[in-house]
């Protein structure tokens, strides 16, 4: 058994109530880390969403799919078995209504925006690994980017333009009282165009991007954990809100 089947055994195992992973080396690339990705979804599962996002400004693109069960509209409660670090972050979403444009098109970012629809969600965050916050960064990639799934509101229905979320203004509350409120931005790129780096850089990774799916496009507000039975809603400027709920 190579060294990836074993990872991949661990993380599924992990992830079927047995034992957290305790990585004794760093992962030697994103080679590795998008194999490690690819046998872990092939034993999950079909693909619904994927995140995506940057480290920092001058990092490669990350991504990782979502799978399709741990996708639920709002309101939603999460149970403690499904994320024992009750973490989430307020993002912008994007759900694919129909087949992409090739990334080589000389109309490609508004034959893009054509084809997806705003939505408001939260990232809720928990991990397969003992100590993810002091993980590399290629582990906690290995493991999804620490993704448990998505709450997603209802769709914008008004006409919208691709820059519209560069700077919205946001809004998080637990239990009724904020977390964060006021203007976000995404420390690299607009919502909108990481969705288009995504489309250009997945290729057929875990099935590629397909129409269905959620795009998750960074956070709006930071990781932020919460306690047992928390209340938790978000707004980005005009969308429809989410909500979601950590059962006590």
């Amino acid at each position: 058994m190579t060294q990836i089947a074993a990872i991949v055994d661990q993380l599924l195992a992990a992830r079927r109530g047995g034992p957290l992973l305790q990585p004794t080396e760093d992962l030697p690339g994103f080679d590795a880390v998008y194999a490690i990705q690819s046998g872990v979804m092939a034993g999950l599962g079909r693909v619904r969403g994927w995140k995506v996002g940057r480290w920092d400004a001058g990092s490669p693109l990350i991504f990782a799919p979502i799978r399709a069960d741990l996708m639920r509209p709002a309101p939603d409660t999460r149970q403690p078995a499904e994320c024992r670090l009750r973490g989430a972050e307020l993002e912008l979403g994007f759900r694919i209504d129909a087949p992409l444009p090739s990334p080589g098109a000389h109309d490609f970012l508004p034959a893009l925006a054509a084809c997806v629809t705003p939505m408001t969600v939260f990232e809720i965050v928990d991990s397969r690994l003992a100590e993810p916050r002091t993980a590399s960064k290629l582990w906690q990639l290995a493991d999804f980017q620490l993704n448990a799934g998505l709450v997603y509101a209802e769709p914008l229905t008004t006409p919208w333009q691709p820059d519209d979320f560069a700077r919205p203004q946001v809004q998080l509350t637990a239990d009724g009282v904020d977390v964060c409120a006021g203007p976000a931005m995404l420390n690299t790129n607009t919502p909108f165009g990481m969705l288009a780096d995504l489309v250009r850089t997945c290729g057929d990774h875990c099935g590629g991007v397909q129409p269905g799916q959620i795009v998750t496009t960074g956070s709006f507000t930071g990781l932020r954990f919460f306690a047992k039975g928390a209340q938790l809603t978000g707004r980005i400027a005009n969308l429809p809100p989410v909500s979601a709920s950590f059962a006590a």
